[in-house]
Protein backbone atom coordinates (compact mmCIF):
# COMPACT_ATOMS: atom_id res chain seq x y z
CA UNK A 1 0.00 0.00 0.00
CA UNK A 2 2.55 2.35 0.98
CA UNK A 3 3.70 1.88 -2.98
CA UNK A 4 0.40 2.91 -4.08
CA UNK A 5 0.55 6.22 -1.40
CA UNK A 6 3.79 7.20 -2.48
CA UNK A 7 3.03 7.70 -5.88
CA UNK A 8 -0.62 9.39 -5.31
CA UNK A 9 1.01 11.67 -3.01
CA UNK A 10 3.34 12.69 -6.31
CA UNK A 11 1.15 12.50 -8.79
CA UNK A 12 -1.87 14.15 -7.34
CA UNK A 13 -1.32 15.55 -4.02
CA UNK A 14 1.24 18.19 -5.93
CA UNK A 15 -0.93 19.23 -8.19
CA UNK A 16 -1.98 20.25 -5.43
CA UNK A 17 22.34 21.40 -3.82
CA UNK A 18 25.46 22.98 -4.62
CA UNK A 19 26.35 24.18 -8.11
CA UNK A 20 27.07 22.31 -10.83
CA UNK A 21 30.17 24.78 -11.59
CA UNK A 22 33.45 22.89 -11.93
CA UNK A 23 35.24 23.94 -8.15
CA UNK A 24 38.56 25.31 -8.32
CA UNK A 25 41.32 22.62 -8.55
CA UNK A 26 38.82 20.03 -10.44
CA UNK A 27 40.65 18.33 -13.59
CA UNK A 28 39.53 15.82 -16.32
CA UNK A 29 41.38 13.13 -14.68
CA UNK A 30 38.77 13.20 -11.52
CA UNK A 31 35.73 12.32 -13.77
CA UNK A 32 32.20 13.62 -14.52
CA UNK A 33 30.10 14.09 -12.09
CA UNK A 34 26.16 14.46 -12.45
CA UNK A 35 23.41 15.89 -10.29
CA UNK A 36 20.02 14.18 -10.54
CA UNK A 37 17.13 14.97 -8.35
CA UNK A 38 13.47 13.07 -8.57
CA UNK A 39 10.08 13.50 -6.67
CA UNK A 40 9.87 9.89 -5.05
CA UNK A 41 11.31 9.45 -1.68
CA UNK A 42 13.80 6.42 -1.44
CA UNK A 43 11.69 3.83 0.46
CA UNK A 44 9.19 3.96 -2.72
CA UNK A 45 10.52 4.33 -6.39
CA UNK A 46 12.96 6.55 -5.41
CA UNK A 47 15.22 3.13 -4.35
CA UNK A 48 14.55 1.46 -7.71
CA UNK A 49 16.55 4.97 -9.09
CA UNK A 50 19.00 4.22 -6.54
CA UNK A 51 19.73 0.68 -8.07
CA UNK A 52 19.77 2.25 -11.64
CA UNK A 53 22.33 4.67 -11.09
CA UNK A 54 24.35 2.19 -9.13
CA UNK A 55 24.39 -0.01 -12.26
CA UNK A 56 25.14 3.05 -14.57
CA UNK A 57 28.38 3.72 -12.55
CA UNK A 58 29.49 0.39 -12.68
CA UNK A 59 29.15 0.89 -16.84
CA UNK A 60 30.91 4.38 -16.65
CA UNK A 61 33.55 4.16 -14.00
CA UNK A 62 34.93 7.79 -14.80
CA UNK A 63 30.87 9.04 -13.90
CA UNK A 64 29.93 10.02 -10.72
CA UNK A 65 26.29 10.55 -9.96
CA UNK A 66 24.58 12.36 -7.51
CA UNK A 67 21.30 11.56 -7.17
CA UNK A 68 18.22 13.88 -4.76
CA UNK A 69 15.23 11.86 -4.18
CA UNK A 70 11.80 12.79 -2.57
CA UNK A 71 12.71 16.25 -4.03
CA UNK A 72 8.83 18.00 -4.94
CA UNK A 73 8.70 20.92 -3.34
CA UNK A 74 7.93 22.96 -6.35
CA UNK A 75 9.16 26.41 -5.07
CA UNK A 76 12.51 24.60 -4.84
CA UNK A 77 12.04 22.91 -7.93
CA UNK A 78 11.65 26.20 -9.64
CA UNK A 79 14.33 27.44 -8.72
CA UNK A 80 16.94 24.65 -9.11
CA UNK A 81 15.75 24.40 -12.80
CA UNK A 82 16.77 28.22 -13.28
CA UNK A 83 19.85 28.28 -11.72
CA UNK A 84 21.38 24.86 -13.78
CA UNK A 85 21.46 22.87 -9.76
CA UNK A 86 21.02 20.04 -11.16
CA UNK A 87 21.96 18.01 -14.85
CA UNK A 88 18.79 15.91 -14.42
CA UNK A 89 15.79 16.93 -12.32
CA UNK A 90 11.94 15.79 -12.45
CA UNK A 91 8.83 18.18 -12.41
CA UNK A 92 5.45 17.53 -13.01
CA UNK A 93 3.67 18.14 -16.22
CA UNK A 94 2.08 22.09 -15.69
CA UNK A 95 5.57 23.06 -14.60
CA UNK A 96 7.11 21.42 -17.79
CA UNK A 97 4.58 23.75 -19.37
CA UNK A 98 5.57 27.14 -17.84
CA UNK A 99 9.66 26.05 -18.05
CA UNK A 100 8.92 25.13 -21.87
CA UNK A 101 7.65 28.28 -22.54
CA UNK A 102 10.04 30.21 -20.70
CA UNK A 103 12.89 28.25 -22.43
CA UNK A 104 14.29 26.92 -19.09
CA UNK A 105 14.55 23.29 -20.35
CA UNK A 106 16.16 21.99 -23.01
CA UNK A 107 14.26 20.63 -26.23
CA UNK A 108 14.83 17.07 -25.90
CA UNK A 109 13.43 16.15 -29.68
CA UNK A 110 16.36 15.68 -31.30
CA UNK A 111 17.62 12.95 -28.50
CA UNK A 112 14.49 11.24 -28.74
CA UNK A 113 14.52 10.37 -32.58
CA UNK A 114 18.38 9.59 -32.20
CA UNK A 115 17.24 7.24 -29.29
CA UNK A 116 14.32 6.05 -30.97
CA UNK A 117 11.66 6.78 -27.85
CA UNK A 118 9.01 7.27 -29.97
CA UNK A 119 8.95 3.30 -30.97
CA UNK A 120 10.03 1.95 -27.29
CA UNK A 121 8.15 3.98 -24.64
CA UNK A 122 4.10 4.52 -24.24
CA UNK A 123 3.01 7.11 -25.85
CA UNK A 124 1.72 8.85 -22.83
CA UNK A 125 5.29 9.13 -21.59
CA UNK A 126 6.01 11.22 -24.98
CA UNK A 127 3.56 12.52 -24.58
CA UNK A 128 3.72 14.03 -20.98
CA UNK A 129 6.78 15.91 -21.99
CA UNK A 130 5.64 17.53 -25.27
CA UNK A 131 4.67 21.38 -25.67
CA UNK A 132 3.79 23.13 -28.95
CA UNK A 133 5.11 20.00 -30.45
CA UNK A 134 8.42 19.89 -28.98
CA UNK A 135 9.58 17.13 -26.35
CA UNK A 136 11.77 18.66 -23.48
CA UNK A 137 10.67 15.14 -21.29
CA UNK A 138 10.37 12.27 -20.94
CA UNK A 139 7.45 10.82 -18.18
CA UNK A 140 8.77 7.63 -16.30
CA UNK A 141 5.27 5.61 -14.96
CA UNK A 142 2.90 5.21 -17.05
CA UNK A 143 -0.39 5.57 -14.77
CA UNK A 144 -4.19 5.09 -16.28
CA UNK A 145 -7.71 6.23 -14.71
CA UNK A 146 -9.31 2.89 -15.20
CA UNK A 147 -13.05 1.34 -13.83
CA UNK A 148 -12.38 -1.80 -11.31
CA UNK A 149 -15.13 -3.86 -10.72
CA UNK A 150 -16.60 -6.51 -8.06
CA UNK A 151 -16.92 -9.60 -10.84
CA UNK A 152 -18.92 -11.04 -7.96
CA UNK A 153 -21.72 -8.84 -7.97
CA UNK A 154 -21.61 -8.48 -12.20
CA UNK A 155 -21.84 -12.10 -12.21
CA UNK A 156 -24.97 -12.43 -9.37
CA UNK A 157 -26.80 -9.94 -11.20
CA UNK A 158 -26.25 -10.94 -14.40
CA UNK A 159 -24.26 -8.06 -15.88
CA UNK A 160 -22.11 -7.57 -18.44
CA UNK A 161 -18.96 -4.82 -18.42
CA UNK A 162 -20.71 -1.20 -19.91
CA UNK A 163 -19.49 -0.48 -23.50
CA UNK A 164 -21.50 3.10 -22.90
CA UNK A 165 -22.79 5.46 -20.96
CA UNK A 166 -26.26 4.40 -21.49
CA UNK A 167 -24.91 1.04 -20.56
CA UNK A 168 -23.69 2.17 -17.44
CA UNK A 169 -26.31 4.06 -16.46
CA UNK A 170 -29.03 0.49 -17.24
CA UNK A 171 -26.20 -0.70 -14.86
CA UNK A 172 -26.79 1.56 -12.02
CA UNK A 173 -30.45 1.39 -12.05
CA UNK A 174 -30.20 -2.31 -10.96
CA UNK A 175 -27.25 -1.76 -8.57
CA UNK A 176 -29.53 0.81 -6.79
CA UNK A 177 -32.50 -1.37 -6.86
CA UNK A 178 -30.41 -3.99 -4.90
CA UNK A 179 -29.17 -1.41 -2.64
CA UNK A 180 -25.85 -1.47 -4.11
CA UNK A 181 -23.80 1.56 -4.49
CA UNK A 182 -23.21 1.79 -8.19
CA UNK A 183 -19.96 3.98 -8.44
CA UNK A 184 -18.01 4.41 -5.55
CA UNK A 185 -16.68 7.67 -5.36
CA UNK A 186 -14.42 9.77 -2.45
CA UNK A 187 -15.59 13.36 -3.27
CA UNK A 188 -14.43 14.35 0.14
CA UNK A 189 -10.82 14.49 -1.63
CA UNK A 190 -11.84 16.52 -4.46
CA UNK A 191 -9.36 14.64 -6.83
CA UNK A 192 -10.92 12.48 -7.16
CA UNK A 193 -13.68 13.80 -8.83
CA UNK A 194 -11.04 15.34 -11.25
CA UNK A 195 -10.04 12.27 -12.07
CA UNK A 196 -12.96 10.74 -12.74
CA UNK A 197 -13.99 14.23 -14.87
CA UNK A 198 -10.87 13.84 -16.60
CA UNK A 199 -11.75 10.30 -17.82
CA UNK A 200 -14.99 11.64 -19.36
CA UNK A 201 -12.87 14.92 -20.87
CA UNK A 202 -10.35 13.19 -22.23
CA UNK A 203 -13.03 11.85 -24.84
CA UNK A 204 -14.87 14.75 -25.20
CA UNK A 205 -12.36 17.67 -25.31
CA UNK A 206 -8.58 16.28 -25.16
CA UNK A 207 -5.99 18.16 -23.29
CA UNK A 208 -4.59 20.31 -25.79
CA UNK A 209 -6.66 22.90 -26.23
CA UNK A 210 -6.34 23.18 -22.50
CA UNK A 211 -2.76 23.04 -22.60
CA UNK A 212 -2.32 25.67 -25.44
CA UNK A 213 -4.23 28.39 -23.12
CA UNK A 214 -2.33 27.27 -19.94
CA UNK A 215 -1.25 30.67 -17.61
CA UNK A 216 -3.66 32.59 -20.08
CA UNK A 217 -6.66 35.54 -19.33
CA UNK A 218 -10.48 33.98 -18.56
CA UNK A 219 -11.85 34.31 -22.57
CA UNK A 220 -9.11 31.91 -23.84
CA UNK A 221 -10.79 29.06 -21.78
CA UNK A 222 -15.02 30.31 -22.50
CA UNK A 223 -14.84 28.47 -25.67
CA UNK A 224 -12.89 25.03 -25.28
CA UNK A 225 -14.45 22.54 -27.67
CA UNK A 226 -16.62 19.42 -26.20
CA UNK A 227 -16.18 20.74 -22.47
CA UNK A 228 -19.87 21.47 -22.15
CA UNK A 229 -20.42 18.14 -23.43
CA UNK A 230 -18.16 16.55 -20.55
CA UNK A 231 -20.58 18.11 -17.83
CA UNK A 232 -23.49 17.02 -19.36
CA UNK A 233 -22.25 13.45 -19.65
CA UNK A 234 -20.92 13.80 -15.37
CA UNK A 235 -24.71 15.03 -14.66
CA UNK A 236 -26.12 12.40 -16.01
CA UNK A 237 -23.00 9.74 -14.04
CA UNK A 238 -24.01 11.79 -11.20
CA UNK A 239 -27.86 11.52 -11.50
CA UNK A 240 -27.50 7.75 -11.52
CA UNK A 241 -24.32 6.11 -10.40
CA UNK A 242 -23.08 8.31 -7.59
CA UNK A 243 -24.73 9.19 -4.15
CA UNK A 244 -24.90 12.20 -1.97
CA UNK A 245 -23.16 11.01 0.82
CA UNK A 246 -19.80 10.46 -1.42
CA UNK A 247 -18.93 14.12 -0.99
CA UNK A 248 -18.77 12.51 3.38
CA UNK A 249 -16.00 9.84 2.35
CA UNK A 250 -12.68 10.29 1.34
CA UNK A 251 -11.25 8.34 -1.06
CA UNK A 252 -9.74 5.25 1.13
CA UNK A 253 -13.01 5.01 2.15
CA UNK A 254 -14.07 4.65 -1.42
CA UNK A 255 -11.67 1.87 -1.45
CA UNK A 256 -13.08 0.31 1.66
CA UNK A 257 -16.59 0.05 0.29
CA UNK A 258 -15.39 -1.31 -3.31
CA UNK A 259 -13.64 -4.40 -1.57
CA UNK A 260 -16.22 -4.86 0.94
CA UNK A 261 -18.93 -5.38 -1.57
CA UNK A 262 -21.21 -2.16 -1.03
CA UNK A 263 -20.04 -0.40 -4.25
CA UNK A 264 -19.81 -2.87 -7.51
CA UNK A 265 -17.66 -0.23 -9.47
CA UNK A 266 -14.60 2.30 -8.52
CA UNK A 267 -13.40 4.51 -10.87
CA UNK A 268 -9.38 5.02 -9.98
CA UNK A 269 -5.70 5.20 -10.84
CA UNK A 270 -4.49 1.80 -12.15
CA UNK A 271 -2.21 1.91 -9.20
CA UNK A 272 -5.00 1.83 -7.10
CA UNK A 273 -4.45 -2.26 -7.49
CA UNK A 274 -2.41 -2.26 -4.65
CA UNK A 275 -4.47 -0.85 -2.23
CA UNK A 276 -7.62 -3.34 -2.91
CA UNK A 277 -5.22 -6.25 -3.35
CA UNK A 278 -3.28 -5.39 0.60
CA UNK A 279 -7.37 -4.91 1.90
CA UNK A 280 -9.53 -8.01 0.04
CA UNK A 281 -10.63 -10.56 1.64
CA UNK A 282 -9.10 -13.93 -0.27
CA UNK A 283 -12.66 -14.41 -1.64
CA UNK A 284 -12.65 -11.19 -3.33
CA UNK A 285 -13.33 -11.53 -7.15
CA UNK A 286 -12.63 -8.16 -9.26
CA UNK A 287 -11.54 -7.08 -12.35
CA UNK A 288 -11.46 -3.46 -14.92
CA UNK A 289 -13.64 -3.11 -17.46
CA UNK A 290 -11.65 -4.37 -20.57
CA UNK A 291 -12.67 -1.77 -22.95
CA UNK A 292 -12.71 1.97 -22.30
CA UNK A 293 -16.61 3.47 -21.97
CA UNK A 294 -17.73 5.60 -24.75
CA UNK A 295 -18.96 8.77 -23.14
CA UNK A 296 -19.28 10.21 -27.05
CA UNK A 297 -19.66 8.77 -30.71
CA UNK A 298 -16.55 10.45 -31.83
CA UNK A 299 -14.17 10.37 -29.23
CA UNK A 300 -10.97 12.90 -29.20
CA UNK A 301 -8.71 10.04 -27.23
CA UNK A 302 -9.88 7.12 -25.53
CA UNK A 303 -7.72 6.99 -22.09
CA UNK A 304 -6.98 9.41 -19.48
CA UNK A 305 -3.53 8.72 -18.23
CA UNK A 306 -0.16 10.29 -17.25
CA UNK A 307 2.96 10.01 -17.29
CA UNK A 308 4.62 10.03 -13.97
CA UNK A 309 7.42 12.64 -12.88
CA UNK A 310 8.94 13.99 -16.54
CA UNK A 311 12.68 14.04 -16.57
CA UNK A 312 13.93 17.12 -17.66
CA UNK A 313 17.74 18.45 -18.32
CA UNK A 314 17.81 22.61 -17.57
CA UNK A 315 19.00 24.69 -20.20
CA UNK A 316 21.73 25.76 -17.60
CA UNK A 317 23.15 22.42 -17.29
CA UNK A 318 26.74 21.96 -17.61
CA UNK A 319 27.03 18.41 -18.21
CA UNK A 320 24.29 18.24 -20.92
CA UNK A 321 26.11 15.41 -23.41
CA UNK A 322 26.39 13.01 -19.98
CA UNK A 323 22.79 13.75 -18.77
CA UNK A 324 21.42 12.86 -22.18
CA UNK A 325 24.11 9.33 -21.76
CA UNK A 326 22.32 8.92 -18.45
CA UNK A 327 18.30 9.39 -19.38
CA UNK A 328 19.23 6.95 -22.39
CA UNK A 329 20.50 4.38 -20.09
CA UNK A 330 17.14 5.11 -17.67
CA UNK A 331 15.28 4.26 -20.17
CA UNK A 332 17.06 1.18 -21.37
CA UNK A 333 15.45 -2.53 -20.80
CA UNK A 334 18.39 -2.91 -18.72
CA UNK A 335 17.35 -0.11 -16.41
CA UNK A 336 13.81 -0.59 -16.48
CA UNK A 337 14.03 -4.43 -15.26
CA UNK A 338 14.83 -3.14 -11.80
CA UNK A 339 11.46 -0.99 -11.89
CA UNK A 340 9.57 -4.35 -13.19
CA UNK A 341 10.73 -6.35 -11.17
CA UNK A 342 9.56 -3.91 -7.99
CA UNK A 343 6.10 -4.33 -9.75
CA UNK A 344 5.81 -1.30 -11.42
CA UNK A 345 4.61 -1.20 -15.17
CA UNK A 346 7.65 0.57 -17.23
CA UNK A 347 7.39 3.22 -19.68
CA UNK A 348 9.13 1.00 -21.65
CA UNK A 349 6.85 -1.22 -23.85
CA UNK A 350 9.61 -4.51 -23.89
CA UNK A 351 10.57 -4.06 -20.79
CA UNK A 352 6.73 -5.21 -19.32
CA UNK A 353 5.55 -9.10 -18.60
CA UNK A 354 1.95 -8.70 -17.46
CA UNK A 355 1.73 -11.19 -15.27
CA UNK A 356 -2.18 -11.03 -14.52
CA UNK A 357 -5.42 -10.40 -16.59
CA UNK A 358 -5.93 -6.76 -14.80
CA UNK A 359 -1.81 -5.84 -15.54
CA UNK A 360 -2.36 -6.89 -19.17
CA UNK A 361 -5.60 -4.92 -19.46
CA UNK A 362 -4.04 -2.06 -17.88
CA UNK A 363 -1.29 -2.22 -20.09
CA UNK A 364 -3.43 -2.35 -23.40
CA UNK A 365 -4.94 0.75 -22.17
CA UNK A 366 -1.81 2.59 -21.57
CA UNK A 367 -1.01 1.47 -25.68
CA UNK A 368 -3.93 3.36 -26.16
CA UNK A 369 -2.87 6.72 -24.89
CA UNK A 370 -1.88 9.66 -27.04
CA UNK A 371 -1.16 13.96 -27.20
CA UNK A 372 -5.28 13.82 -25.77
CA UNK A 373 -5.10 11.65 -23.14
CA UNK A 374 -3.22 13.81 -20.33
CA UNK A 375 -4.98 13.51 -16.85
CA UNK A 376 -7.06 16.70 -16.55
CA UNK A 377 -5.41 17.56 -13.34
CA UNK A 378 -1.95 17.48 -14.82
CA UNK A 379 -2.37 20.15 -16.99
CA UNK A 380 -4.54 22.79 -15.22
CA UNK A 381 -3.38 25.50 -13.02
CA UNK A 382 -3.52 24.47 -9.32
CA UNK A 383 -6.00 27.08 -9.22
CA UNK A 384 -8.11 25.82 -11.94
CA UNK A 385 -8.15 22.23 -10.71
CA UNK A 386 -9.36 22.99 -7.37
CA UNK A 387 -12.21 25.07 -8.78
CA UNK A 388 -13.21 22.27 -10.85
CA UNK A 389 -13.05 20.28 -7.91
CA UNK A 390 -14.95 22.53 -5.87
CA UNK A 391 -17.95 22.94 -8.82
CA UNK A 392 -18.09 18.63 -9.24
CA UNK A 393 -18.89 18.27 -5.83
CA UNK A 394 -21.43 20.94 -5.44
CA UNK A 395 -23.30 19.40 -8.92
CA UNK A 396 -22.88 16.21 -6.94
CA UNK A 397 -24.90 18.26 -4.40
CA UNK A 398 -27.54 19.55 -6.75
CA UNK A 399 -26.27 23.06 -6.28
CA UNK A 400 -24.59 23.56 -9.96
CA UNK A 401 -26.58 22.38 -13.16
CA UNK A 402 -24.28 20.82 -16.04
CA UNK A 403 -25.19 24.29 -18.28
CA UNK A 404 -23.55 26.90 -15.96
CA UNK A 405 -20.25 24.23 -14.65
CA UNK A 406 -17.31 25.35 -16.57
CA UNK A 407 -18.63 29.23 -16.33
CA UNK A 408 -18.56 28.81 -12.78
CA UNK A 409 -15.06 26.82 -12.79
CA UNK A 410 -14.12 30.00 -14.66
CA UNK A 411 -15.76 32.68 -12.44
CA UNK A 412 -13.71 30.46 -9.38
CA UNK A 413 -10.76 30.49 -11.21
CA UNK A 414 -10.11 33.65 -11.93
CA UNK A 415 -11.91 35.83 -9.37
CA UNK A 416 -9.72 38.44 -7.68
Amino acid sequence: MKKLLSILLVLVFLFNFTSCKKKSGENKEEGKKIKVAIMYPEEQIGSVYKDIVDEYKKLNKDVEVELVMDFSDESKINDSVTKGNYDIIAVKRSQLIELAKSGLIEDLSDFSEKNELNKKLYPINLAYGKYNSKIYGIGDLPLTVEWFYNKGIFEKYGLKEPKTLKDLTNISQKLNSKDIIPISVGAMDRWTLDLLFGSISCQTTGIQELTESYGADKDSFVNIPGIDEAFNVYEKLVKSSIKKNSIDINFMQSVDDFVKGKAAILPALSATKEIIDSKKSSGFDYGVFESPISFTNVPVSKISASGGQILVIPSKSTNKEEAEKLMNFIFSDEAQKLLVEKGYISPVISSNKGETSISKTIMSHIEMTDDNSGMLIDNLSLKMSDALGIVLSDMIEGRVKSNEAWNRVLKITFQK
